[in-house]
């Protein structure tokens, strides 16, 4: 009986963990999508990332000029965390899975962390770790999301 309960147990939760990536997939391609009006149309309250600890919009100055960028803090924990590097692979891998029509463009180890970036039709998709010992005094993973132009 409790082998029952148990394997009814897990089957109960498939559907919730599924519609978890779902909806981290529909949220990423919307910023991307968003990408090419510098994500002028996206509300400025709520969140657009679901898992996501806050969110925020900025800048960057480039040699090609400003690019609008749209932030995602997707983990975060006060000095130096194993357990960054591990949301860092398992982030990684759920959003090459979702940017079906993007190229990976490779992992650039840095110190004190490491970033991976995607590039699609209309954004620089990055995801960076930083492990609380080197610029930034926490650990943290962050989804960015840059127009292309």
């Amino acid at each position: 009986m409790r082998r029952h309960l148990f394997v009814l147990t897990l089957l109960a939760s498939l559907p919730f963990e599924a519609q978890a990536d779902r909806a981290f997939c529909e949220g990423l391609q919307g910023l991307v999508n968003a990408a090419q009006s510098r994500f002028d149309w996206l509300p400025t309250t709520g969140r657009n990332i679901p898992g996501s600890i806050s969110e925020r919009r900025g800048v960057e100055e480039t040699s090609s000029g400003p690019h609008g960028v749209y932030y995602a803090v997707m983990y975060r924990h006060n000095g130096p965390s194993a357990e960054a590097q591990q949301h860092f692979t398992r982030l990684q891998r759920e959003v090459g899975a979702c940017l079906t029509e993007g190229s990976f463009l490779g992992v650039n180890p840095g110190g004190g962390g490491s970033q991976a970036r995607w590039q699609t039709q209309y954004a620089i998709v990055g995801l960076r770790v930083a492990d609380g010992g080197g610029e930034v005094p926490e650990s943290m993973v962050e989804l960015s999301i840059a127009s292309r132009w």
